[in-house]
């Protein structure tokens, strides 16, 4: 982990400052160094130290040269470990002409050589007025390409290498062919089934969930629990509404409840009674004159509801048309003696 935040920090720091100058024993090693790289298989690390010396110069006896773009370029450019060793034979050449330039020296550098590599990098001839030749580029966004190349180009070698190491966790297929030897594109075609078939098997769960769901009788949208206990929450005939909706959802217990409740509301409409917080049912009941018509009627059904509601969990549905009858009873009552 040390390395890896060591490397990136390099990367991000070095790329903006001024390119070094290096002595010719100094590029021979780090030439030598990319050989050897190739040849032990490590074509990333033989890429990365190729990138590194492109932005060197090289003191070269009679001035400063840069490096051979034409032998380091491909291996910087690599992609594949085919195309970094497609270069190793003219870096070959290249380690193999400067070992014995070293050998010969002091002897002077070959003008020849010299105005060669020279040529590679001759800038064209200054206009009158000592400016240099406009560059077409591509203003701020390849400007910020060009600083960020570094930053990319390294995670692209960090997933190459992740790739690989992928890669290592399968068997390579032996001569005889009794192994198992996936490739990318193989890997690729597991990994693509597999989400497909993951993709059914959740498709076909939500489908199944869908049908469930539409089976299941919706029964009423109930109020929150607070408002059902409260009779002025609803109008009587709102009441009567829900008591049948109720009913229809095998709710029983709550729907006698709210048959209950429209016949206290038709009564504090009327004026028969006076809604009153803190009172009980039975404070109610003794409200209503003993001459009442249907005073009887509602002991009877203030009765009825306490018991299957204070005193039951639940309620069968001879309950429910019990209290049903009653409650229109009195309705009917009440709104005959209102007319």
């Amino acid at each position: 982990m040390k390395r890896f935040l060591l490397v990136l920090g390099l990367l991000l720091l070095a790329s903006p400052l001024a390119a070094g100058t290096i002595p010719v024993d100094a590029y021979r090693v780090r030439l030598t160094e990319i050989q050897a790289r190739l040849r032990s298989g490590d074509w990333i690390g033989a890429r990365a130290e190729a990138r590194r010396t492109l932005d060197d110069r090289i003191a070269w006896p009679g001035g400063t040269v840069e490096p051979d773009a034409s032998v380091l370029g491909p291996i910087a450019r690599a992609a594949r470990p085919a195309e970094a060793d497609a270069a190793a034979p003219r870096l070959g050449q290249l380690v193999s002409a400067l070992s014995e330039s070293r050998e010969d020296a002091p002897v002077a550098a070959d003008p020849k050589l010299l105005d060669e590599v020279r040529s590679r990098q001759a800038l064209a001839e200054l206009p009158q007025g000592g400016r240099l030749p406009e560059v077409q580029d591509g203003g701020l966004l390849a400007a910020l390409a060009g600083f960020l190349k570094p930053v990319a180009d390294f995670f692209g070698d960090l997933l190459e290498r992740l790739w690989e190491w992928f890669l290592d966790l399968f068997p390579e297929p032996g001569q005889d062919g009794s192994k198992l030897g996936l490739d990318l594109k193989t890997v690729t075609a597991l990994v693509v089934g597999l989400a497909l078939v993951l993709a059914w098997v959740g498709w076909r769960v939500l489908r199944r969930r869908r049908r469930g769901a539409a089976l299941v009788p919706a029964g009423p949208a109930p109020l929150p629990p607070a408002a059902d206990d409260d009779p002025l929450s609803r109008e009587a005939n709102e009441w009567e509404r829900y008591a049948r909706e109720l009913a229809a959802a095998g709710r029983h217990r709550e729907a006698v409840r709210a048959w209950y409740h429209s016949v206290l509301v038709a009564l504090y409409r009327t004026g028969a009674l006076h809604h009153r917080k803190g009172r009980t049912n039975w404070e109610y009941v003794s409200a209503v004159p003993p001459g009442t018509p249907w005073r009887a009627g509602f002991a009877e059904m203030t009765r009825h509801f306490e018991r299957e509601w204070y005193g039951r969990d639940q309620s069968d549905a001879e309950a429910l048309r019990e209290s049903e009858a009653m409650a229109l009873a009195i309705l009917a009552a009440v709104q005959e003696r209102a007319a």
